[in-house]
């Protein structure tokens, strides 16, 4: 386990006393959500750059029978 000092400014001290009593777990609660939130981000960009290939090989594959001459766009 890791051991992190903090020196959290007057004014939010007091907006988290008014939240929580135990700053340490709400302080842990909240990086655990934030680096989820990040790890879903780069999960979807990923899969959002691999669909769009998808789509560009689709495209490719199909285009000598597209007769309506779609680009990829929709």
């Amino acid at each position: 386990m890791k051991i992190i000092q903090l020196q959290i400014p007057d004014d939010l001290a007091l907006r988290m006393q008014k939240i929580t009593s135990n700053a340490e777990s709400y302080i842990l609660d909240l990086l655990k959500s934030k680096v989820n939130e990040t790890d879903k981000s780069t999960v979807l960009a990923n899969e959002y750059r691999l669909a769009s290939q998808e789509n560009a090989t689709l495209i490719k594959d199909f285009a000598p029978t597209d007769m309506e001459g779609w680009d990829g766009e929709y």
